[in-house]
This record gives structure tokens, C-alpha cells and sequence, in this order.
């Protein structure tokens, strides 16, 4: 029996047939449309390319809440119920949400019973897996870049200042990079932090490490309430940059309240298609 998952992100959308064990196969990408309506016409086109699938699930970036997108900023979407839309059952989860789900099941989170996934890409994402479901709450549990660290620190787009993500999240990462002087590449902040870390430049090194230390400092409050027995770290951020990889889980791995595993994802881009798969056969 295999799922088809669909991963709905800011600018791709990515499917796949999902089997019992996790395996992937027909694996297909394209890049998103603008426009919120040619973006479900996207999602159409994606459920007519695969024969009749025992059931679909589908993760996408945004608030979701029994079933149904309440809001999107990356994809200009709200009050969207897929079900309705594309004339089928759908089971919608959280793009966070099926990446913890996938890890967990499958992933670096195998065998613990909570799983705890934090993704760093633009902002700091997260999951709560317990007893193999995700943790939704009223829809927005998992919003951890929003978690108030520093009330005086940089205002966030959330109309807060000082929350996690911008502390330790890429938006943060990116602004010191900028910071470091001219680059006549382009090449984003965040890289360019890490190579001049990496290469050993004394300010890049220091400001990389207080990012892993506001990174720390987040993730142990987080563990302090919510006791997980193995801390997954995901994201782009962590998958495509070694310097930022090995400086957050090195300072992952110092936290007071939490003891157990620390481990980067193991399943990448796959796992927002694998979640989405697992989520449809949850009920």
C-alpha cells in the first residue's frame, strides 16, 4: 500500500509515493507559480500526475487547524480547506509538524518515544512528536522562533521583539553576515558567516558562536518544559551548512535540561513528503 505526500513550501512543491517503511518513489518537483490560486492549481496538477493513491496527505508552510490552512504568509494563503478545494480527502498537516513526524518514524528520531525537531532555515521552526503523533494543539504549536528571549532585542515580523529566531535564526545569521563587509558575489549572510568562520576569521568565529550559544539558550527553555527524549535539528540552514551545523548541535549538546540525544535530520527535503504521507494514514 503506498501514500501520496505532498510537500507544499514557499516556492516548490514536492510529492512522492510514500510505502510502509518510509521508501520514497515517483518522486516529483516543480517550482511554485505565483499567485495563490495558480499554487492550488499546482497542488491539482500534482494529485492528477499519480494514479489513485490509497490516501494523500499534504504538509504545507503555514498555521494549520483541523484541516484546514487558517493562514500562510509564504504562500498568500488563508482560510483554505483542501478537502473542499481539490474535491477529495486530504489529510493537511504543518510543514514542521510532518518533518518531525518523518524523523521520528524514520529519521534521526527513531525508537524515542518524544521527539523534539527544531528546524533553522529564514526562521526557527518545531515539532513535538509523542506516541508517534505531532503535538497540534490549537494549530499553532510548534511556532518556537517566537519564543521572547531578549524583550529589547531586534523586533521580529510576529510584532514581538527579541524572539528566538531572531536571535539565532537565519533573518539573524543573514544580518551578521551582511555585516562582515562587501561581497561582490552576492552571496547570502548566513554562507558567508559560516565560510569566514570556517576560515577562521576571529569575528566571524565569535559571532557564529553567539548564535550557538542564543540557539542553546532557546532550545534548553524549550526542553525544560517539554522533556524530550531525543532533540532532532533540521532545516536548511543545518542540512547545507556544515559550520552552522556543527556550531549548533556542539552547543546543543550543553544544555542543562536535556541529557539525551541530540542528532542532525537524517531524511532532508524527503521528510516534508514522508510526514505528509504519515499524517494521511493517522486517523
Amino acid at each position: 500500500m503506498t501514500t501520496l505526500g505532498i510537500d507544499l513550501g514557499a516556492t516548490h512543491v514536492r510529492a512522492g509515493l510514500v510505502d510502509r517503511d518510509g521508501r520514497l518513489s515517483d518522486v516529483t518537483r516543480q517550482v511554485l507559480p505565483p499567485g495563490p490560486a495558480a499554487r492550488l492549481d499546482a497542488v491539482r496538477a500534482v494529485l492528477a500526475h499519480y494514479p489513485e493513491p490509497a490516501a494523500v496527505g499534504l504538509a504545507v508552510a503555514g498555521t494549520v487547524r483541523d484541516g484546514v490552512l487558517t493562514w500562510s504568509a509564504n504562500l498568500g494563503l488563508s482560510d483554505v480547506d483542501f478537502a473542499a478545494e481539490l474535491g477529495r480527502p486530504v489529510a493537511v498537516i504543518n510543514d514542521a509538524r510532518a518533518a518531525g513526524l518523518a524523523e521520528a518514524r524514520f529519521g534521526a528520531g527513531a525508537g524515542a518515544s518524544t521527539v523534539l525537531l527544531v528546524t533553522v532555515g529564514t526562521g526557527l521552526g518545531g515539532a513535538l512528536v509523542t506516541g508517534g503523533r505531532p503535538h497540534e494543539g490549537t494549530g499553532h504549536a510548534g511556532e518556537v522562533g517566537h519564543l521572547v528571549l531578549d524583550a529589547g532585542g531586534p523586533p521580529c515580523r510576529c510584532g514581538s521583539r527579541g524572539c528566538w529566531e531572531q536571535l539565532a535564526g537565519g533573518v539573524a545569521l543573514n544580518r551578521t553576515g551582511a555585516g562582515l563587509g562587501p561581497d561582490g558575489g552576492g552571496t547570502p549572510g548566513a554562507a558567508r558567516l559560516a565560510a569566514t568562520a570556517a576560515a577562521g576569521q576571529p569575528r566571524a568565529v565569535a559571532a557564529l558562536a553567539r548564535h550557538a550559544r542564543e540557539f542553546a539558550r532557546g532550545l534548553d527553555s524549550l526542553c525544560a518544559v517539554l522533556a524530550p527524549h531525543t532533540v532532532v535539528l533540521g532545516g536548511g540552514l543545518v542540512a547545507r551548512s556544515g559550520p552552522i551545523r556543527e556550531a549548533y548541535l556542539a552547543a546543543a549538546r550543553t544544555l542543562r535540561w536535556h541529557t539525551g540525544p541530540v542528532r542532525p535530520a537524517r531524511l532532508g527535503d524527503d521528510a516534508g513528503v514522508i510526514g505528509a504521507a504519515l499524517a494521511a494514514n493517522l486517523s
